[in-house]
């Protein structure tokens, strides 16, 4: 007796390209790096609030140049002059870095309260009320009205 003949071998169809808009990236790829996190987002601009603060203290660690240390006066003045503009250079890229992380802070307060259904309503709510807070305060912070 002979064995039973195997059944023929079918080759598969290719599958069709799927265009770039129907691209849905792994699940384990979005729970790593791809979905908004509350934390996520709450937990960078706290750490560029830090961070500008700290930034802003980097000036007071030589402090200002004192004129003893100086036997011409006009080295003494570019010394000044130089502090000087390390601190408003400081003190400006500090700002622009609360600014950013104080619009995360506000953005992930509003998309929280609008997105998190796991929530009570009233938290919902307060949520969103916070991080408009939040928004406007950096909003109002550059009008100047005299």
């Amino acid at each position: 007796m002979q064995p039973a003949p195997s059944p023929p071998v079918v080759a598969q169809q290719p599958q069709p390209m799927q265009s770039m808009a129907a691209y849905q990236p792994q699940p384990k790829f979005l729970d790593k790096y791809g979905t908004y996190s509350f934390q996520r987002w709450l937990m960078i601009g706290v750490i560029l609030v830090v961070a500008a603060a700290i930034l802003t203290q980097i000036p007071n660690i030589t402090g200002e140049p004192v004129d003893t240390d100086y036997d011409d006066e006009k080295d003494f003045n570019d010394a000044a002059s130089s502090h000087n503009s390390l601190v408003g250079t400081l003190g400006a890229f500090s700002s622009m870095m609360q600014s950013v992380a104080l619009g995360m802070i506000g953005y992930a307060f509003i998309r929280e309260g609008y997105d998190g259904n796991a929530h009570h309503t009233a938290l919902r709510v307060a949520i969103i009320i916070g991080g408009i807070l939040v928004i406007t305060n950096l909003a109002s912070s550059s009008i100047d009205l005299l």
